[in-house]
C-alpha cells in the first residue's frame, strides 16, 4: 500500500471510532443537561485529560512552534514558560469555588452562571453574544489542522498562486465532520473522544520533543547555531518580533493572558464534569503533568529552524518539519496526533457554543412564551444544534481567508484577537463573583464594558507601538476594567456610609 494510502486508511480507523463514539454519547445524552456537562460519571482524570487537551490545541503544535520559529526564544518563554503559569495558577484558583458555586446555582454554561450570579438577564445575553468570538479560534483551528493534514496527503494550500480548490474541500470536510458528530454526541461524546485525543497527543508529543534532541550537541549545538542565524533569535527579547520586543509583553502580558484564558467557557466550565470537589485532585493533578509535556512540544519551532531555515510561511513551520524529517509512518501518526489536538480544542468550542446558544439565547425565549419546561428544553437544545449550522459555514469561509492571507502573519494572530476579548471580559464576573461577593452587578457591567472599550480603541487607535500584540490588548483591557471595577465599588460602599 502506498504512502497517500495508509494516511487515508489511518484516518478512516479514527473516523470509524469517532462514530462508534457518537453514538454511545448519544445514546447517553438524554436533555440538555446532559449534553452540556454529561451526567457525572466521568472520572476525573479522563476529565483532566479532556480539559488539558483543549487548553493544548492544535496551536501548541503547530501555531505557536510557528512563531517560535519566526521570533525565537522570547516567544519560547513567553507562550512556554509565562502563559503556561498563569494557565496552571488560574486552574488552581478557579477550579473549587466555580464547581461549588456553579453547582449552588445550577449553571451549565458561563454565561448562565454569570446571568444566575448577579441575576441579571442583560449579562447573560451580553456574554452569550461575546461568546460568539470563540469561532475566531475555531479557525485558527481548522487551517492549522488542514495544513498538516494537507502536507500528510500531498494536498498543496495552492496552486500556481491561487488556492488550491482541493484544500477548500479539505478545510470544508473537518469542519463538516467534527461538527456533525458534535451536534449529535454533546459532552458524553466530547469527554470520551478527548481522551482518547490526549492520549495519542501525549504519545506525539513525546516523539517531537525526541526527534530533535540529537540537534542539542550536534555540530556545535543548536542554541549556538540558532544565535549565529539572527543575533536576536536567542534573545530574552526580540527587538526586532511583531509581539516580543520587551519583558512587558514576553512575561506579564502572556502571565496575564494565561491568568485570565482559563476563563474561556470551554475551558473552566470543564469542572462541572466532575460530580465533587473530591475529584479536584485527580483532576488538576492529570493536567499538569500532561500540560508539561505538552509545553515542551513547542521546542519543534528549534528543531525545524535548524533543519528548514527558509520557509516563509510560519504557519508552514512544523508541517514542513516532519514532512521532511519523519518516516512515512511517523507522519501518520504524527499528523494524526496533531489532528487530535485540533480537534479536542474544536470539540469544546463546538459543544460550549451549542449549549450557549441552546440555554442562553433559545432557552429564554421558548421560557417567555410557555411554562412547559421539558419541551422548552428540547426546543432549545434542537435550535441550538441547527444554529451551529451556520457557524459551520462561517468557520468555512474564514479559514479559506485566513490561508489566502493570514491575518499578522499567522492565523494564531486572527485568533487571539477574538478570544482574547472574550476570556478578558468574563474574567471579572467570574473572579468577583466568587471571590468578591461585595462587588454588584452595576459594577460589573461597567468594568466588562469598560474592558471592551478599551480592548477594542487601543487596538483601532493603535495607541502605542504595541497595539497589534492581542496579549498587550487583553493585559490593557484586564487592568482597565479593574479599576473601573474597584473605584465603583469604593463609591458605593462610600454612598452606604
Amino acid at each position: 500500500m502506498s504512502n497517500i494510502g495508509l494516511a487515508w486508511g489511518a484516518i478512516a480507523l479514527y473516523v470509524i471510532i469517532t462514530i462508534i463514539l457518537t453514538i454511545r454519547g448519544a445514546l447517553k445524552t438524554k436533555d440538555l443537561k446532559s449534553y452540556a456537562v454529561g451526567n457525572k460519571d466521568i472520572p476525573p482524570v479522563l476529565v483532566g485529560i479532556s480539559l488539558v487537551a483543549q487548553l493544548t490545541s492544535v496551536a501548541t503544535f503547530v501555531v505557536n512552534p510557528g512563531l517560535i520559529y519566526k521570533y525565537g526564544l522570547s516567544a519560547l518563554l513567553g507562550f512556554g514558560i509565562a502563559a503556561a503559569l498563569g494557565i496552571t495558577t488560574g486552574l488552581f484558583i478557579f477550579s473549587k469555588r466555580f464547581l461549588n458555586v456553579g453547582s449552588k446555582i445550577a449553571a451549565i454554561t458561563v454565561p448562565q452562571w454569570i446571568g444566575k450570579r448577579y441575576e441579571s438577564q442583560f449579562l447573560q445575553g451580553l456574554f452569550a453574544f461575546i461568546s460568539l468570538a470563540l469561532i475566531t479560534f475555531g479557525v485558527l483551528i481548522v487551517v492549522a489542522m488542514s495544513y498538516s493534514l494537507g502536507m500528510l496527503l500531498q494536498i498543496s494550500p495552492f496552486i500556481a498562486g491561487a488556492i488550491n480548490p482541493g484544500f477548500i474541500m479539505l478545510i470544508s470536510a473537518l469542519v463538516i465532520f467534527v461538527f456533525t458528530y458534535m451536534m449529535i454526541g454533546g459532552a458524553a461524546t466530547h469527554a470520551y473522544t478527548n481522551s482518547i485525543q490526549g492520549i495519542i497527543m501525549l504519545i506525539v508529543a513525546l516523539i517531537l520533543i525526541g526527534s530533535g534532541l540529537p540537534l542539542f550537541w550536534k555540530d556545535g549545538g543548536m542554541f549556538a547555531k540558532l544565535s549565529q542565524m539572527d543575533t536576536n533569535f536567542m534573545s530574552v527579547v526580540n527587538v526586532n518580533s511583531l509581539y516580543f520586543r520587551n519583558l512587558f509583553e514576553v512575561f506579564f502580558c502572556n502571565f496575564l493572558v494565561g491568568l485570565a484564558i482559563v476563563c474561556q467557557p470551554h475551558i473552566v466550565s470543564k469542572v462541572l464534569y466532575l460530580k465533587d470537589d473530591k475529584q479536584i485532585k485527580p483532576y488538576l493533578i492529570t493536567a499538569m503533568i500532561a500540560g508539561f509535556v505538552f509545553s515542551l512540544v513547542m521546542i519543534t519551532g528549534f528543531y525545524a529552524k535548524i533543519t528548514n531555515p527558509g520557509i516563509e510561511r510560519m504557519d508552514l513551520a512544523v508541517p514542513t518539519y516532519i514532512a521532511t524529517n519523519f518516516s512515512p509512518i511517523l507522519q501518520i501518526i504524527i499528523t494524526l496526533g496533531i489532528v487530535c489536538a485540533g480537534l479536542s480544542t474544536l470539540e469544546g468550542i463546538l459543544l460550549s457554543l451549542s449549549t450557549i446558544f441552546s440555554t442562553d439565547i433559545f432557552l429564554p425565549i421558548f421560557s417567555r412564551k410557555s411554562n412547559d419546561i421539558e419541551n422548552n428544553m428540547k426546543k432549545s437544545m434542537k435550535y441550538g444544534r441547527i444554529l451551529l449550522v451556520l457557524v459551520a459555514l462561517i468557520v468555512i469561509y474564514l479559514s479559506v481567508s485566513q490561508v489566502k492571507n493570514p491575518t499578522g502573519g499567522s492565523v494564531a494572530i486572527f485568533g487571539m484577537y477574538g478570544v482574547y476579548l472574550l476570556f478578558t471580559t468574563a474574567f471579572f464576573p467570574l473572579s468577583c463573583g466568587m471571590f468578591l461577593p461585595s462587588v454588584k452587578k452595576p459594577a460589573i457591567i461597567s468594568g466588562v464594558i469598560s474592558s471592551i472599550i478599551i480592548y477594542l480603541s487601543v487596538a483601532y487607535f493603535k495607541i502605542t507601538y504595541m497595539h497589534n500584540n492581542p496579549a498587550f490588548l487583553a493585559t490593557c483591557a484586564i487592568i482597565g476594567g479593574w479599576i473601573v471595577i474597584l473605584l465603583h465599588r469604593q463609591i458605593s460602599l462610600q454612598k452606604a456610609d
